[in-house]
């Protein structure tokens, strides 16, 4: 079960970004470190924002923002993407690759693959609409809370099932 830690608001903006493995423990620590650095000096026009990030299921890191006081900007969002390019860097993962596709298994696993080998499950019946994806999409806290894992069927990832043929 998914428990977020920080108390911003629901309507606070989220970017996830999907490491390209499971991460191990001492990796899910030091990354949950640098991210608690980057997160207390992350400003946007010289103004702090209320940040925080959160790795979840050891292999996703998440940005919340409150924008109420001020928002995040292109040149603030910038910054965090440089961010996690250096993570990557810095740790020999991918995190920013989109063309990798995360979903649970039918023994409840979090597998992580490239969307064409995910289209092959499809076609053999391995992946159907109700199984239960990662929807990195999400744009705030409440949609991370409820469609975040959702199925297939109600993702963007329903667009695979009707490629394949």
């Amino acid at each position: 079960m998914m428990i977020i830690k920080n108390e911003l608001p629901l309507n606070s903006r989220v970017w996830v970004y999907q490491a390209s493995r499971k991460l191990e423990d001492v990796e899910v620590e030091r990354l949950q470190e640098e991210m608690d650095v980057f997160v207390s000096g992350w400003e946007a026009h010289n103004v702090l924002l209320k940040a925080k990030g959160e790795i979840f299921y050891d292999q996703f890191l998440v940005f919340f923002v409150d924008e109420k006081n001020q928002n995040a900007t292109g040149c603030s969002i910038d910054k965090s993407v440089a961010f996690i390019k250096s993570l990557e860097q810095k740790f020999g993962i991918e995190l920013m690759n989109r063309m990798l596709l995360t979903y649970r298994d039918k023994k409840d696993v979090i597998q992580t693959l490239p969307m064409i080998h995910f289209q092959e499950l499809v076609a053999k019946g391995e992946i159907l609409d109700s199984t239960i994806v990662f929807n990195n999409l999400v744009t705030s806290k409440k949609e991370f809370i409820e469609k975040w894992e959702v199925p297939v069927k109600d993702s963007w990832h329903v667009n695979l099932l009707a490629t394949v043929g």
